[in-house]
């Protein structure tokens, strides 16, 4: 995806439109990842539609998700802009209204917060979760349901205790929540996201339990306290080109996935994220 989309400021000559000074723009582009509440990204197995219509309802984009192993992203939603009110065209600052049809044929409004149109040629990075609050509590109702029923039916559940999604009832070292955004199990202790190897020669082995839906990315910093952690790229086996991220169909096993760092000459602390 990167080096695709440029933000290049352009409007083409006059055309046929109401007014003889309204222009044809270059499009105002949304990028990132539709999914659903478990965080679970579409892909070549689940498709999902995105759609951008004016504040009357007339449709000015559409389009459907992808998937490719080398980017976080599965959808660019291109909007057509012009200078001035003409049909089939969004001006600078206009509102949309963006709703998303899920695989099982759900329509999604109100996805995208602040759906407004910036400059022309401009991009804006929106990650869409398919999900509802109704309690403000920052989790999904429909996953927080199905965690906690998850955990009445474990070796965790206590009468009369309360279901807290931030507690690490399996002792793993991750909250439930954590574990299931990341799509590991929150009551098993062997399940959880961790690097499994790490080897360091002419180039760096670094091997971890991928699951699929996910996107994984390694940093970097020469301290663990550092603030900032600073993205690395990577080669994945077979592959002489590099990447600095993986990401993995929705409906794939949970496996082992190793990329290769090649070696900076300084000594440096890696994190695996998964999103």
């Amino acid at each position: 995806m990167r080096g695709i989309y440029s933000v290049v400021l352009f409007c083409a000559a006059p055309f046929l439109a109401p007014s003889a000074t309204t222009s044809v723009c270059s499009p105002y582009t949304f990028i990132g990842r539709v999914m659903d509440a478990s965080h679970d990204a579409f892909s070549s197995n689940r498709v999902a539609k995105i759609e951008a219509a004016n504040a009357n309802g007339d449709l000015l984009a559409r389009t459907k998700t992808f998937f490719r192993a080398d980017s976080r992203r599965n959808y660019a939603l291109q909007i057509p802009m012009a200078t001035g009110e003409v049909d089939g065209y969004a001006i600078q600052n206009a509102t949309l209204d963006i709703a998303v049809t899920d695989d099982l044929g759900k329509v999604w409004r109100g996805v995208v917060v602040n759906p407004e149109v910036g400059v022309p040629g401009g991009v804006r990075e929106v990650d869409i979760i398919l999900g509802e609050d109704m309690d403000g509590d920052g989790i999904d109702d429909s996953l927080y349901a199905r965690l906690k029923a998850q955990w009445e039916d474990s070796d965790y559940w206590r009468p009369g205790e309360t279901f807290d999604p931030h507690k690490d009832y399996d002792g793993d070292g991750m909250s439930t929540i954590a574990e299931a955004l990341a799509g590991t199990n929150p009551y098993d202790p062997e399940d959880v996201f961790r690097i499994t190897a790490f080897s360091s020669s002419s180039s760096s082995a670094l091997a971890f339990n991928a699951v699929g839906g996910r996107s994984y990315t390694v940093v970097e910093a020469h301290s663990l306290s550092a603030k900032d952690w600073k993205t690395r790229e990577f080669f994945l086996p077979d592959s002489d080109v590099p990447a600095n991220v993986l990401s993995v169909p929705s409906g794939s096993r949970s496996s082992s996935s190793t990329v290769y760092l090649l070696p900076s000459g300084t000594n440096a602390f890696f994190r695996v994220r998964v999103e």
